[in-house]
């Protein structure tokens, strides 16, 4: 698949958990000139993505782009090889340095512990960008805790983001209960 890169749409630098510094919140105000937009929610919107999971149990797949509330009650149902992807459409991708999750449970049970984080630029070949492995991290503010992660390394600029679970959560079950995403780094528009 050839990808032309045209503009640099701008670097976007972790500050803290669910900022305004984010490229979900940049494309849920159409890069700071409109007020906030569910960026998944408005199919007119120029800056329009994608949320999908891999099967739909309480919520729906758009509240993990719904960063301006303070969390809500979303997850896959109890299935082996459940997962969360973000498209950031045909228009973008993204150099990825930083992502935030929040957990999508209002009783604090059912954490995510072992995913791994995966990027695509086609949604069918996959890279592992980073691994969990009875991760803790999802801890603070109760219930819909958030944490944040670093991406290392050269890993290229990515169209897809993809939660894919590994194991079981923190009520030993397989479902995964996100009720946002935060992606950090640098995003680009594509070219045709």
């Amino acid at each position: 698949m050839f990808i032309s890169f045209s503009i640099d749409t701008g670097v976007l630098n972790y500050r803290k958990d669910f900022d305004r510094h984010g490229v979900i919140y940049a494309l849920g105000t159409n890069f700071g000139t409109t007020p906030w937009v569910n960026p998944g929610s408005n199919s007119a919107s120029p800056t329009r993505i994608i949320a999908t999971r891999s099967s739909d149990e309480q919520g729906v797949a758009n509240d993990l782009l719904d960063n301006r509330r303070g969390g809500t009650l979303s997850g896959t149902k109890d299935e082996d090889k459940s997962w969360w992807c973000v498209d950031l459409s045909e228009k973008y991708a993204l150099f990825l340095t930083h992502y935030t999750l929040r957990h999508g449970r209002d009783n604090g049970m059912s954490i995510i512990r072992n995913w791994r984080l995966e990027g695509s630029l086609d949604g069918r070949s996959w890279k592992v960008l980073k691994k969990h492995k009875n991760d803790r991290g999802l801890k603070e503010p109760f219930p819909y805790y958030t944490a944040t992660w670093s991406v290392d390394g050269d890993l290229g600029a990515f169209r897809y983001f993809r939660i894919f679970q590994t194991g079981k959560n923190s009520s030993g079950r397989l479902s995964i209960f996100l009720s946002g995403i935060e992606l950090y780094g640098v995003l680009i528009e594509l070219g045709n």
